[in-house]
């Protein structure tokens, strides 16, 4: 009886550890950055960025994610920011900023996020995007999850016809104006 109840138990630890350690794909977790801790503050808050070249319209799939991205007639680079364990109430303050391969910025996005408690497990996510030339120009974005996340997406055109130079590019991420993770990838020249 000992026996059996020590099997038991070793057999449910190891069925908890398989649970905890998730299974991601293994394209997915060469392209999400660690997750990191923002603030003592906010120890359980985490955030990964996925860089890929669309998300599946009906599938919500992330396709062609990577580091590598080629320049075609109609091409994208899209970051997909995913913060986790937020804090309902709490303004987050968000820029998402694409620097080119001679460091000078190329393209920003800046968002105020707030999230609500609606109910048990329901939430309700405000996305506000300000214009960063024009900081009275606004758009709104509402979401609903059943945990407290969120996730912002930003994706400039990397088409031939935008004459974007090939080269190593980085996109960053700063939360309430700090630095927060910075992506490095690649756009090469079709042919």
């Amino acid at each position: 009886m000992i026996l059996k109840l020590r099997d038991l138990t070793l057999g449910l630890i190891l069925v908890l550890l398989l649970l905890g350690c998730g299974c991601a794909s293994e394209e997915e977790q060469q392209v999400r950055s660690a997750q990191v801790a923002v603030a003592p503050a906010d120890d359980s808050f985490t955030a990964a960025v996925t860089l890929c070249r669309k998300v599946g319209s009906k599938s919500g799939r992330r396709i062609g994610a990577g580091r590598d991205f080629e320049m075609s007639k109609k091409s994208y680079v899209m970051a997909l920011l995913d913060c986790e364990n937020i804090k309902p109430e709490r303004p987050y303050t968000v820029h998402l900023v694409w620097i080119r391969p001679d460091g000078r910025e190329m393209f920003r996005k800046y968002a105020e996020v707030r999230q609500r408690v609606l109910g048990p497990a329901e939430y309700r996510t405000v996305v506000t995007w300000l214009d960063a030339e024009d900081l009275h120009k606004v758009a709104s974005d509402t979401m609903a999850t059943n945990e407290p996340r969120f996730t912002l997406d930003s994706r400039p055109n990397i088409s031939r016809k935008k004459i974007r130079e090939p080269g190593a590019y980085e996109f960053r991420v700063y939360l309430d104006r700090k630095l927060l993770l910075s992506e490095p990838f690649n756009v090469r020249a079709s042919g």
